[in-house]
């Protein structure tokens, strides 16, 4: 990965991985070495990335067996992967963009400011492409629907939402005073594979949504690209990032 900023401390780095999508293995190490390199010191550091191919990643608390249908697991020839922080399973598709945003605790002081400091980013980001419900604040809720369900099907309340839907989540881990947060900004949602690889049958409720599923701001647009929303999301991170922490 070749990061497009100076390494002075403070200053966000961008690494720019899209334009070459990765298997699962590579885009959770690369999101580990970025966990490791602010537990040295690095300074801030997003990373945007897509994915080769269909993948299921897990929490890294979750076994295969208790949170999926190892079957159809097969059946359908999805790989799955452990992610290095915790949360539901999640179905990655490759039109999705997929973010990774590493700190060390002076970027914020704990878990829960630097959960809404993050998503008020990507909040900001994504509010020039279409109407959100109101950027997620508050406590941090506990989740306590069944391990079953996928994270796609379950709206716990601090996502970003769009009329109470999820669009994008995150998923965090701390380790030796530095934080990873990374989560997936999808196009589209495939509600029945979602519900496939989980056990569940193929028209369970989803509670998610994709961006190609939105009205843009303007009648007269598209869905917003790739690129735009990359380069969106770059500027809404290094502005907000020279922002004063909130405690």
């Amino acid at each position: 990965m070749n990061a497009s900023s100076s390494a002075s401390r403070g200053e966000l780095r961008l690494f720019a991985d899209w334009a070459v999508p990765a298997d699962g293995r590579a885009n959770m190490e690369r999101d580990r070495a970025l966990l490791q390199e602010a537990a040295a010191g690095a300074p801030p550091a997003l990373r945007l990335y897509r994915w080769s191919r269909p993948t299921l990643t897990l929490g890294h608390r979750q076994t295969a067996g208790d949170t999926t249908d190892p079957e159809a697991l097969g059946r359908l020839g999805i790989p799955w992967v452990r992610r290095p922080t915790g949360g539901r399973a999640l179905l990655h598709l490759p039109d999705e963009l997929t973010y990774a945003f590493a700190a060390p605790r002076g970027w914020a002081p704990g878990v829960r400011v630097a959960y809404f400091r993050v998503m008020g980013s990507i909040w900001n980001a994504l509010s020039g492409f279409v109407r959100l419900d109101p950027p997620p604040a508050g406590a941090l809720p506990r989740d306590t629907a069944s391990p079953r369900l996928p994270c796609h099907a379950v709206a716990t309340g601090h996502e970003i939402t769009v009329r109470g839907r999820k669009l994008v989540a995150g998923a965090q881990r701390w380790r030796r005073g530095a934080f990873l947060q990374h989560g997936s900004i999808p196009w589209t949602v495939d509600r029945a594979l979602t519900n496939s690889l989980a056990g569940l049958p193929a028209d369970s409720p989803v509670d998610a949504v994709g961006l190609r599923e939105l009205p843009a701001l303007d009648a007269r647009d598209a869905s917003p690209s790739l690129d735009e929303v990359a380069v969106a999301l770059e500027v809404s991170f290094r502005r907000d990032s020279t922002r004063p922490v909130l405690r």
